[in-house]
C-alpha cells in the first residue's frame, strides 16, 4: 500500500488535483470575504467555515460535495483502471495476489481521499479563523431557539461543531473514494466507472434523506435525521465494496 501512495504522490495529476481541492474551500473564503465586509459584518469564523455553508448560491459546495467521487477518481481511485490500460495490473496481481490488489486499491483510494478532504479542511479552518478573527455575527442563527440537542449543543460550541462535522466529511470523502475505486475494479474502463460512481452518490444525494445533511453544522436536523442517514450511507458503501471484493476473488479470472 505504500508503495501505491507513493506513486499516487509523484503522479501530475494527483497534485493538480490535490491542489484544486485545497483551493475550492478557498474560493468560499473570498465570496464570504466580499459578501460580508462591505457591509461591515464581521462574521463569526465557525460559521465562515467551508462546511457551514454560509455563501450564497452554495457553490463552492457543489463542487466539492456533490461531485465527491469524481473528484476522487481524478485523484487516483481510478488507478486500477490506468494499470490495466498500462498492462501493469497482472504483474502486481502475479506479485502480491488479487486479494490483496484489491484490498490494497480500496484502503488506498480511502486514506488518500480522506487525506485530502482533511488538509482541505484544515486549510479552509485556519485561514477563516485568520482572516475573521473577533468576527461575532452567527447568520442570525443565534435567534433561532432550540431546534434540536446537536443544534443547541453546535450553538454553544461552534469550534467543536466544525471540528466533529469535518472529521465526518473526511469520513465521507474516503467512502466516496470507496464508490470510486469499486466502479474502477469492477468496469476497468472510465466510460463507465465515471458515470457509475457518480450515479450511485447521486442517487444518495436527491432522497429527502440526502447525504447532504451529514456535512453540514447549524441545521435544523438533529442526530435522529442524520445519523440513521449516514448508517444507511455506510451500509451500501459496505455491501458495493463487499460484494466487488466477493466477485473479483471469486470469478473473475485474470
Amino acid at each position: 500500500m505504500k508503495s501505491q501512495l507513493t506513486y499516487l504522490l509523484n503522479n501530475k495529476t494527483t497534485r493538480g488535483m490535490f491542489i484544486l481541492i485545497l483551493l475550492i474551500p478557498c474560493v468560499e473564503i473570498i465570496q464570504l470575504y466580499i459578501m460580508m465586509k462591505p457591509d461591515g459584518i464581521d462574521i463569526h469564523p465557525a460559521f465562515a467555515f467551508f462546511l457551514a455553508g454560509s455563501s450564497q448560491g452554495h457553490i463552492t459546495q457543489i463542487l466539492l460535495l456533490w461531485f465527491l467521487p469524481i473528484l476522487g477518481l481524478l485523484l487516483g481511485t481510478d488507478s486500477s483502471i490506468q494499470e490495466y490500460q498500462t498492462g501493469v495490473r497482472n504483474i502486481f496481481i502475479n506479485k502480491i495476489g488479487k486479494k490483496a490488489y484489491i484490498l490494497q486499491k480500496l484502503a488506498t483510494s480511502f486514506i488518500l481521499c480522506f487525506i485530502t478532504m482533511f488538509a482541505a479542511l484544515l486549510l479552509n479552518f485556519i485561514l477563516v479563523n485568520i482572516i475573521f478573527r473577533g468576527g461575532t455575527y452567527q447568520m442570525g442563527l443565534d435567534g433561532a431557539g432550540s431546534l434540536n440537542s446537536l443544534f443547541d449543543i453546535s450553538m454553544q460550541n461552534p469550534y467543536l461543531a466544525d471540528i466533529g462535522f469535518g472529521f465526518v466529511a473526511c469520513l465521507m470523502a474516503g467512502m466516496a473514494g470507496l464508490i470510486g475505486a469499486s466502479a474502477s475494479l469492477f468496469f476497468l474502463n472510465k466510460k463507465f466507472a465515471y458515470p457509475a460512481a457518480f450515479f450511485v452518490w447521486f442517487l444518495m444525494i436527491l432522497p429527502n434523506n440526502s447525504i447532504m445533511f451529514i456535512f453540514q453544522p447549524f441545521t435544523e436536523y438533529g442526530l435522529e435525521k442524520i445519523l440513521p442517514i449516514f448508517l444507511v450511507f455506510s451500509l451500501i458503501v459496505l455491501l458495493i465494496v463487499g460484494i466487488l471484493y466477493l466477485y473479483e476473488v471469486r470469478y473473475v479470472k485474470e
